[in-house]
């Protein structure tokens, strides 16, 4: 079993004001990623290649340059690798994510695997057949013309994908696809061992054996030592409580849309 941990922004001291509003809830602070990163260290923590089930896997979406300049030294300091996904058309463009040459850099750091979390930061689910397959497939060109390695690995923004976008990733050439949904990842049940290609940091990706997405848990800014004990021990009674929500959430997302339920999340993270 595996526990995936998703983080988006890092920063340091108190200050957040280079992070969006609407993103700041998923800002972790320096300090309480390293505490974090002590308690992944005392654990078989990796990625999913085809020797190796670990007990965590780090991930980061969108791009921030806080992937850069804060997260990969504390990560390269206790040889710890991680996936980062980010939204390609972010790079060089917008403000306070990573340049082309700095997520070269990122992607030269040994364990660190790049891959896609799209083009737009569009939803999926949202898309047409065309658009999906085409955001899909330009996204993973743009980020290997930008690192120069093969990009095998994607996160749907916002977790919002559908049966149709399922169909159309081994097409658009990924092998592991990661959701926003929570849960304990069955290592046995989401991957085979047969070689599919290399990662970012020439690494062998193991392919999913499910067209189902990875499950994750989201770290957010307020989440305490005590909470993300429970998240890595794995606690099922505590991943059953988040689940619970979770399922209350996505009614309320099919009952408005994701475009108005989106902006509701806006207009309550810039309060």
């Amino acid at each position: 079993m595996s526990i995936v941990l998703m983080y988006h922004a890092l920063y340091r001291g108190s200050s957040t004001a280079e992070i969006d509003s609407e993103d700041r809830p998923y800002a972790v602070s320096e300090s309480n990623f390293i505490a974090q990163l002590d308690r992944i260290a005392a654990r078989r923590a990796g990625t999913f290649t085809d020797n190796q089930a670990p007990d965590v896997v780090i991930t980061f979406d969108d791009g921030h340059r806080s992937n850069l300049e804060i997260a990969a030294p504390l990560l390269a300091e206790r040889a710890l690798s991680a996936y980062f996904f980010v939204t390609s058309g972010f790079i060089d463009k917008r403000v306070g994510f990573m340049s082309s040459a700095q997520l070269r850099e990122l992607s030269d750091v040994p364990g660190m695997i790049i891959g896609s979390h799209g083009l737009t930061h569009r939803f999926f689910a949202d898309m047409s057949d065309s658009d999906a397959f085409e955001e899909l497939a330009d996204s993973r060109k743009s980020v290997e013309s930008m690192t120069g390695k093969a990009c095998e690995s994607m996160s749907f923004p916002g977790g919002r994908y559908s049966s149709k976008t399922l169909d159309m990733m081994r097409p658009s050439g990924y092998v592991q696809w990661f959701g926003s949904d929570t849960g304990i990842v069955d290592v046995s049940q989401s991957f085979t061992p047969a070689s599919a290609g290399l990662s970012a940091s020439g690494t062998s990706l193991a392919p999913m054996a499910s067209t189902l997405p990875v499950s994750r848990v989201a770290i957010r800014q307020n989440t305490q030592l005590a909470e993300f004990d429970r998240m890595i021990a794995p606690d099922e009674a505590y991943y059953k409580s988040l689940q619970r929500r979770s399922q209350a959430k996505k009614l309320l997302q099919r009952t408005i849309g994701n475009r108005l339920y989106h902006g509701l999340y806006k207009s309550l993270s810039a309060r």
